[in-house]
C-alpha cells in the first residue's frame, strides 16, 4: 500500500469523537484574587470558561483541514496528522479562534509522540495563544511532565510570562495534583521562581495556599543554596 493510500484510509476512517475542550485564558488570576475573601466564589470557574472555547462539529473536522488537525493533535491521531501535514505543511502552525494551535492541544492533553511529531514539522515552540500561553504553560498546568520536558528540549522559554504575568511554574504550583511537573522545573537551571504575577505573587507563594507542595521550593532553594 503506498503512502498515499495509507493517507487516503487515515483521513477518512474511523468515528470522530466529540473533541475535548481547551481551556483558554488566564482566568487563574481572578480565581486567585477572588479566593483570598471567598473561597467558594469562583469553585467552578474553569469549568464556566471550557464552555467558551470553540467546539467543532464533525462536518468541520472533515472539511477543513486546519479544523481537522487541532483536533486529531488534541486526540492523539498521529497518522491523520502526518497525512494532513504531507498535504500541506503548513498546517503544523493552524490555530483555532483563541489561537490554541495543534501543539498547545497535543501538550495538554499529554501526547508525548504528538509533540515530537508536531515539533519535528516545525511547529512554534513559542507560538501565544490570545492570553498570551504558550505550550509550556498548557503542558504544566495540566501536570504533563514529559511533554513540558519535550518543550523546553526544544528550546521552550521555561520563565515565559503570559498577559496575566503567570509562568509554567504558577500554573503548575496551582494545582496540588501537580508534583511531578513542580519538581521538573523547579529541576532547570534557568528557572526564576521570583517572577511575580500580575496581582503581585509568585509561584511559590500560589503553592502555599494551593497545597503543602510549597516545601519542594524550600528544597529547591537549599540545593541551590548548597551548589553556591
Amino acid at each position: 500500500m503506498s503512502e498515499g493510500e495509507k493517507c487516503g484510509l487515515a483521513m477518512n476512517g474511523g468515528d470522530i469523537p466529540p473533541p475535548n475542550l481547551a481551556l483558554d485564558g488566564d482566568i487563574l488570576q481572578q480565581i486567585l484574587q477572588a479566593k483570598t475573601g471567598a473561597p467558594n466564589k469562583f469553585q467552578s470557574f474553569w469549568e464556566m470558561d471550557e464552555e467558551d472555547i470553540d467546539e467543532f462539529t464533525e462536518d468541520e473536522i472533515e472539511n477543513e483541514p486546519k479544523k481537522r488537525i487541532l483536533w486529531a493533535a488534541e486526540n492523539n491521531k498521529l497518522e491523520i496528522v502526518g497525512c494532513l501535514l504531507i498535504e500541506d505543511p503548513d498546517l503544523v502552525n493552524s490555530c483555532d479562534n483563541d489561537h490554541y494551535t495543534p501543539l498547545h492541544r497535543a501538550a495538554y492533553n499529554g501526547h508525548e509522540e504528538m509533540v515530537k511529531l508536531l515539533l519535528s514539522k516545525g511547529a512554534d515552540v513559542k507560538a501565544e495563544t490570545e492570553d498570551g500561553w504558550h505550550p509550556l504553560h498548557s503542558a504544566c498546568r495540566w501536570n504533563s511532565t514529559s511533554c513540558a520536558e519535550i518543550l523546553i528540549q526544544n528550546g521552550a522559554d521555561i520563565n515565559a510570562v503570559t498577559h496575566g504575568g503567570l509562568t509554567p511554574l504558577h500554573l503548575a504550583a496551582s494545582q496540588p495534583e501537580n508534583r511531578e511537573t513542580i519538581e521538573m522545573l523547579l529541576s532547570q537551571p534557568s528557572i526564576d521562581t521570583t517572577i511575580r504575577s500580575k496581582i503581585g505573587e509568585t509561584a511559590r507563594e500560589i503553592c502555599s495556599r494551593a497545597s503543602d507542595l510549597h516545601k519542594l521550593f524550600e528544597v529547591a532553594d537549599k540545593n541551590i543554596n548548597e551548589i553556591n
